[in-house]
């Protein structure tokens, strides 16, 4: 007997779909009729490409293009068929589909997709605003209907369709390797004339995904097939400003603009309200020396023990700055500012690596407008750049990546040496892992090139003396007699100095605020379960008892924990969960960014154009180091800041005598 339907079935990698889907089209229909299955496993030509080369082999006047990922009910195809002998004007109809529970979906076929509805019904609009007008014109509901529903678009897992309409139409264009083949082979069906119908009566069940896996590979056949759709039908520049706003996800849309605040607030009026203190001038005439001279500095300038000298690194990148600006003293802090929206984002990585999308925002967000990180990018200090190596270290040594794990540490210890103890928190955190060190944690050493050649001509001071000075700092810490020991005194000093940072993190000059902030954290340090709570704890921890160890610490050794600081507040977020936390944090996010700006980015001291002033007063007396008639700004003793804006001005600087400022404290 001819088959009165042709079944296609387009099969890719799940035979046991397959076969149950075949086991119900036997059990179930009992009309003649002719399966075809295209075996796309070996060579996957695509959906639109199987059903085709399948429709060449059907011998029936009407073809079921069937989905494998569906099983049969005994009503589901003979009304479809009954439907089409009826009505002659109409191409195709479709089943209702029932999901495993065997209630109907709601959404189901559609109308005819133009970029507008694909804007409202597949962007983050439609997550936020499900019940739109455009999406609700779009999208067809079915619920509860039980006479003939008319559509512009099928759905493509199950469908009954003329063969004489589906040859004249020549079948699915084969450009659409998966998705909106339908969209497209219905769009000039209906162009045409032809009518399309979903039948509430004729039920099917189907597992919806099943055939189908949801990868990221499968995510971008998706959106290439969309944009192909929109090209073929409404031309080039509609498919292009479409798929632009489409594929603007939710997730993109929050960072960007987190990212931009970042950039606001470290960019805004920054050559008028940058910081430039004396031992910024210092590092600018060392740069300034070095890329007129070529000859590269081997030490930085000196910590607070003076015979201890920071690393260059800094030095050689705020002379890569003056290279690409000219030796504008701004410059160097647009650098600085950069490389803080730079933390900014990894940070938001890491954390979303850690904590889950939403807490990363968070983190992200505070990362954006916490001041004394904003204070610290928008001045070009050696310090500027830790945070953001500090993200790199932490990123690395939660992946296990021995190598640049010590690698980065050992670049952390060139900027600032009291970060130290990131190399100890590395040995101790792979030894527990049970993982080898040697050889690669050696790449520690790296770093040191520069000194370890300045001290083959000066004593070995900043290698062997920095260990020993290390040594004797451990050793009067354990002794509460010395005048570096543990004892109440120092105590007092370190907490009140860790809490005035934390305020100047979380939220200038508001100690209740700051404060309350901090008990949630460290209630959620103690109490959360996330599995990266460990290392957060022990970065943190570590670094605190250096500050015990050293008793008295400077703002210089704080960069290193803001990052960390975030993510603990981030990781409030991810242990309560609830939305009026985010909203708290929105609120403060608001408040440093107001405060930032009402307080002209909190310098310290004069600003830039303060300074710039004084130095074009200099300019316009005929004595050139002799000020008559004093500014009334307070300035800073160590004028080397001076110095340099003198030379970038073009002063003449007298060689054999200091510049003479009168200068009022």
């Amino acid at each position: 007997m001819k088959p009165i339907i042709s079944i296609i079935i387009v099969y890719y990698q799940n035979k046991k779909v397959l076969f149950n889907c075949l086991k119900s089209i036997k059990k179930n229909l009992k009309i003649a009729h002719q399966v075809i299955v295209v075996d796309n496993d070996k060579d996957n030509i695509g959906f639109g490409a199987g059903c085709n080369k399948g429709a060449k082999k059907a011998i029936a006047n009407h073809l079921l293009f069937l989905n494998p990922d569906t099983l049969v009910l005994p009503n589901s195809i003979k009304p479809l068929l009954d439907y089409l002998n009826k009505h002659k004007k109409t191409a195709a109809v479709a089943p209702l589909l029932l999901d495993s529970k065997r209630k109907p979906y709601p959404l189901q076929g559609s109308s005819t997709l133009t970029p507008l509805k694909a804007i409202f019904a597949f962007s983050f609009i439609n997550k936020f605003w499900p019940n739109n007008p455009i999406s609700k014109k779009y999208w067809v509901n079915v619920k509860d209907q039980t006479k003939p529903i008319p559509v512009k678009v099928l759905p493509g897992s199950a469908f009954l369709i003329r063969k004489s309409i589906f040859n004249k139409f020549k079948g699915f264009d084969q450009k659409f390797f998966l998705y909106f083949e339908e969209s497209d082979l219905f769009k000039r069906i209906t162009d045409k004339g032809h009518q399309l119908f979903i039948l509430p009566y004729a039920p099917l069940i189907h597992f919806w995904g099943k055939s189908t896996p949801k990868t990221d590979y499968i995510q971008k056949i998706f959106l290439a097939s969309r944009y192909c759709y929109l090209k073929k039908h409404f031309g080039l520049l509609k498919a292009v400003l479409s798929e632009s706003f489409l594929r603007l996800s939710f997730e993109l849309i929050v960072i960007s603009l987190i990212l931009l605040i970042a950039i606001w607030l470290r960019f805004y009026n920054l050559p008028i309200f940058m910081t430039f203190i004396g031992d910024q001038g210092r590092d600018y005439l060392a740069a300034r020396d070095m890329t007129l001279t070529g000859h590269w500095p081997l030490v930085g300038i000196p910590s607070s023990v003076p015979w201890l000298f920071q690393g260059s690194f800094f030095i050689w990148l705020i002379a890569l700055a003056f290279k690409i600006g000219h030796f504008n003293p701004v410059a160097p802090a647009i650098l600085t500012s950069t490389i803080g929206v730079l933390t900014v984002y990894l940070t938001y990585k890491l954390a979303k690596s850690w904590l889950g999308l939403k807490p990363a925002l968070a983190t992200a967000l505070i990362m954006a407008t916490s001041p004394l990180l904003v204070v610290h990018s928008r001045m070009p200090y050696h310090i500027s750049p830790i945070p953001l190596f500090t993200v790199l270290f932490l990123t690395a040594l939660s992946s296990n990546l021995i190598f640049w794990s010590f690698f980065l540490s050992g670049v952390l210890l060139q900027f600032e040496l009291t970060t130290l103890p990131l190399a100890v928190l590395a040995i101790y955190w792979f030894y527990k892992q049970k993982t080898k060190l040697f050889p690669k944690c050696l790449i520690f050493f790296l770093p040191f090139l520069p000194k370890l050649i300045y001290d083959f001509s000066h004593g070995f001071k900043q290698t062997a003396g920095f260990i020993a000075w290390a040594g004797y700092r451990l050793l009067s810490f354990l002794n509460p007699a010395s005048q570096h020991g543990l004892n109440n005194i120092s105590l007092d000093i370190v907490f009140k100095t860790i809490f005035n940072y934390w305020q100047k993190f979380a939220i200038w000059n508001q100690p209740i605020f700051a404060g309350l902030i901090s008990l949630l954290a460290i209630f959620t340090l103690v109490k959360s379960k996330n599995r990266h709570k460990k290392l957060l704890n022990l970065f943190i921890l570590i670094n605190f008892l250096a500050f015990f160890i050293h008793a008295g610490p400077s703002e210089a050794y704080f960069p290193i924990l803001l990052p960390a600081f975030a993510l603990s507040i981030g990781l409030v977020l991810h242990h309560f969960k609830k939305p009026i936390f985010y909203l708290g944090f929105i609120v403060l996010a608001i408040y440093n960014s107001y405060y930032l700006v009402k307080h002209d980015f909190i310098p310290y001291g004069p600003t830039l154009s303060q300074r710039l002033s004084v130095v074009n007063m200099i300019k316009s007396k005929n004595t050139p180091y002799k000020l008559k008639n004093p500014p009334t700004i307070k300035f800073n003793s160590y004028l080397d800041n001076y110095r340099y804006l003198l030379w970038w001005q073009k002063f003449p600087e007298d060689k054999n005598s200091n510049l003479n400022i009168t200068i009022h404290e």
